[in-house]
């Protein structure tokens, strides 16, 4: 450099025009402003994760020295070893090592590492993989002796053991509730539910029974009994046949001594999410009823066919609180004025991994009850508001 005419220092010849004619201050923080920028970008590159490994067929897991166990891993990281019972209805169950039997919301399981060999169901309930499983967020491998297949998480209905044993196949749920006063009067009410189910690759078959029996003052004032049965046939995901279903019925306060219903029909799924499902159904069949006494001249029996309107929706408000809501009518034809219907809400709050809290409303009716033999005509409608713990298994 060399001194300018003015004294100050002259920028070098090199350095372009523009830029010696800038104040020093704009040309450093334009230095400052490019060097953050590089910094910045080199972070968010270094940051970027894919959304989920990118498996190959020569992709394996970390050993876990499993010694034959399946292993789980939870959306809290936690990992979990035992053995994979069957995945169905959004929900593992898994039998722990440590924990015993504990179910896990399908949403939450993020990781498995199967030793054993599994049948994997797709979504058109035709398509199966069968072999060891390794799953990482939403890819999945099934590895078998025919070699390694690539699944989306998504395709997946259902997890089943390749051995299906028949234990396997078999949910239920038997809950009981008791309640006794004493005193002034003495009452004392029992109620029972009972739930069981079979759920093969495209058959579901379920039992279900619902009863009271109550005394007041040691004098029987509610005697209440519903149990049905039906088998379902899966044509789709949602679309289900059932060829055989039976319902049977009896409620001495309301003069029925038994009342049989054998139907068969259809049913779909409107809603079929993990937190929230929708069942419908429409059956038609013959009813049988049997009444406890009636009045002189009068049958004491009737057979009527049968239209069956039902839904169900369950729900889950929280993870630990189940409301289910049903409602069913029995149109009975020709004799319109036995038409019945029944209501049933239950809120199931969940106590322990395996004993619930249930409460349960429901609400009976008869369009038109029959007499007794000394005239008097039952009530149109019961309701009753029952509380007991369920154990599931």
């Amino acid at each position: 450099m060399r001194p300018s005419s003015s004294g100050t220092p002259a920028v070098d010849a090199g350095v372009p025009t523009f830029l010696r004619r800038l104040p020093l201050w704009i040309v450093v923080a334009l230095c400052g402003v490019l060097i953050a920028s590089g910094a910045l970008a080199q972070d968010a590159t270094a940051d970027e994760k894919p959304a989920h490994p990118l498996w190959s067929g020569d992709w394996d897991p970390p050993d876990r020295n499993s010694g034959g166990w399946d292993w789980v891993r939870i959306s809290s990281h936690e990992w979990v070893k035992g053995e994979i019972l069957v995945m169905r209805d959004f929900e593992l169950h898994f039998d722990s090592d440590e924990f015993d039997s504990v179910s896990f919301d399908w949403e939450d399981v993020v990781e498995i590492v199967t030793e054993r060999e599994y049948i994997i169901v797709l979504q058109d309930m035709r398509t199966t993989h069968t072999g060891t499983m390794t799953m990482n967020g939403d890819l999945v491998l099934v590895r078998s002796d025919a070699g390694i297949e690539t699944l989306d998480r998504a395709q997946i209905l259902a997890i089943t053991p390749s051995n299906r044993r028949e234990l396997n196949l078999w949910t239920g749920k038997i809950s009981a509730g008791l309640s006794l006063r004493s005193g002034n009067t003495e009452e004392s009410e029992l109620t029972g539910k009972a739930r069981l189910a079979r759920e093969g690759r495209r058959t579901r078959l379920g039992f279900d029974y619902n009863g009271v029996y109550a005394t007041l003052d040691k004098q029987k004032n509610t005697n209440n009994h519903r149990g049905s049965t039906a088998l379902d046939y899966f044509l789709t995901r949602d679309l289900f046949l059932t060829p055989v279903a039976f319902e049977a019925f009896t409620d001495e306060f309301q003069n029925v001594s038994y009342r049989l219903t054998p139907t068969s029909g259809i049913g779909y799924y409107l809603i079929r999410r993990p937190k929230i499902e929708w069942e419908s159904r429409f059956q038609v069949g013959y009813q049988h009823v049997r009444i406890d006494s009636a009045v002189a001249g009068d049958s004491k029996t009737a057979d009527n066919g049968a239209i069956s309107l039902s839904t169900t929706v369950d729900t889950e408000i929280t993870s630990d609180i189940d409301l289910i809501l049903n409602y069913q009518i029995q149109v009975i034809v020709p004799d319109t004025e036995q038409t019945n219907h029944h209501t049933q809400a239950t809120v199931e709050i969940e106590l322990t991994s395996i004993i619930d809290l249930d409460i349960s409303f429901v609400w009976d009716r008869i369009e038109d009850p029959e007499r007794e033999a000394d005239g008097t005509r039952p009530d149109t409608d019961d309701f009753r508001l029952t509380a007991g713990l369920g154990i599931e298994f």
